[in-house]
């Protein structure tokens, strides 16, 4: 159980923190475009400082033959297009690699397009009070989304690696955040079964006495009745603590079942046997037809145990002239056995909970028939315990149906 907690435990770790990572990636590569981004726009700006003074005006039109004769020079990382317009958009000059040659109207932008990603800088030129032309810089975007990609790639490399140290590093944590859990476990089912042992002895005592006393004093209605009522009580106490001591049993990994191979065949039909006179006592048919050869490998005590709490839960609430039908097959690798009843149902509502401890869906009913509410809790515990489970189907009024489904002996 403990180890599955530990597995869980990892899984949600390394599952919180891949999502934390893929978020905090995401947001990187977003800080990295803008960062990126504004570089090129320092970039940008800066050339403008140094092109502002090496434009001359000629007739009237901005002019960078004389800058760009010493253009190669000029110290700059990102290689720039730059262009000369005229007043009314016209291009008249063009340096560096070859751009598009469209006048953009918004001083800064990025244009995207089919064969083209840039940026670009776009900025009046004035001689006096007098516009003259524009002058813009276009810078093509290849690089930053090189950069990237490439960083998105190195995120996308680092990922395996990081979930494998993740978890390893979950495993380990859990194991150590699980231990005084399983420790305080320990001591809780260590409680329980010695708890048991200790009621055992007093409760056999009293019911031992009890039912000697009944026996010797046999006038006296009043007192008999308070001698069965005691003893009633006593028995009730000692199945009570039996069934907790097999669901500490059942539920504890640390202790192992006397597994063996079974024929479910014959102790289903020795169970209806046992239940047989119960049945026709209370004028309930019981139905064995439909039983068929199935092997599985288990405890036979556990599994006569969960036969008899289904069989009993049945009989139960089945009323008077009911039916109450076992069915048991194997199909492959699994061995299903059925046991449906004409009873009262379950609620819709109480369907999830029927195999919780101490969980009666009529308490004053099951109280009245001596019922402890661990009857199915127990039979699942068992299920679980062979790495089987129980299902259950049922509808008010008409009946409910319990499968459990259990490995088949190969």
């Amino acid at each position: 159980m403990f180890k599955s907690l530990r597995w869980r435990l990892t899984f949600w770790f390394v599952v919180l923190t891949t999502i934390v990572y893929t978020i905090s990636a995401a947001f990187g590569m977003w800080l990295f475009r803008v960062e990126m981004t504004s570089v090129i726009d320092e970039e940008l700006y800066a050339l403008v400082d140094e092109l502002r003074p090496a434009i001359a005006i000629k007739k009237g039109k901005p002019n960078l033959q004389e800058w760009a004769k010493t253009a190669p020079l000029v110290p700059f990382k990102l290689l720039p297009t730059i262009q000369l317009y005229d007043t009314n958009g016209n291009l008249l000059e063009e340096h560096g690699p070859s751009g598009v040659s469209i006048l953009f109207s918004s001083a800064k932008q990025e244009i995207k397009a089919e064969d083209y990603h840039i940026r670009v800088l776009s900025l009046p030129l004035h001689e006096g009070k007098k516009l003259v032309g524009y002058l813009q810089l276009e810078l093509s975007l290849r690089n930053r989304e090189r950069a990237t990609t490439q960083f998105v790639s190195t995120m996308g490399l680092i990922f395996p690696f990081l979930v494998l140290g993740l978890g390893i590093a979950g495993y380990v944590f859990s194991g150590k955040a699980a231990r005084p859990v399983e420790k305080s476990f320990g001591i809780l089912q260590r409680f329980m079964t010695d708890a048991g042992h200790e009621l055992s002895t007093p409760i056999s005592i009293i019911q031992a006495n009890a039912e000697a006393m009944e026996i010797e004093h046999e006038s006296g209605q009043a007192r008999e009745n308070r001698l069965a009522v005691i003893v009633r009580s006593t028995e009730r106490m000692a199945n009570l603590v039996k069934d907790l001591m097999l669901l500490s049993k059942m539920e504890s990994p640390q202790l192992t079942t006397n597994k063996m191979s079974l024929d479910l065949e014959k102790l289903v039909r020795a169970a209806a046997e046992e239940f047989e006179e119960l049945f026709k006592s209370k004028s309930i048919t019981l139905n064995i037809e439909k039983v068929r050869p199935a092997s599985i490998i288990g405890d036979p005590d556990a599994i006569r145990r969960l036969i008899g709490n289904l069989l009993h839960n049945a009989l139960r609430y089945t009323e008077a002239s009911g039916v109450v039908t076992v069915e048991l097959e194997q199909a492959g690798r699994v061995v299903k056995l059925t046991i449906s009843d004409t009873g009262i149902g379950i609620p819709a509502e109480s369907l999830p909970l029927i195999f919780d401890r101490f969980y009666r869906v009529d308490k004053s009913r099951s109280r009245t028939q001596g019922g402890s509410g661990l009857g199915l809790s127990i039979a699942r515990a068992i299920a679980d315990a062979h790495k089987g489970r129980i299902e259950v189907q049922s509808q008010l009024g008409k009946g409910s149906t319990f499968t459990v489904f259990l490995p088949a002996r190969m």
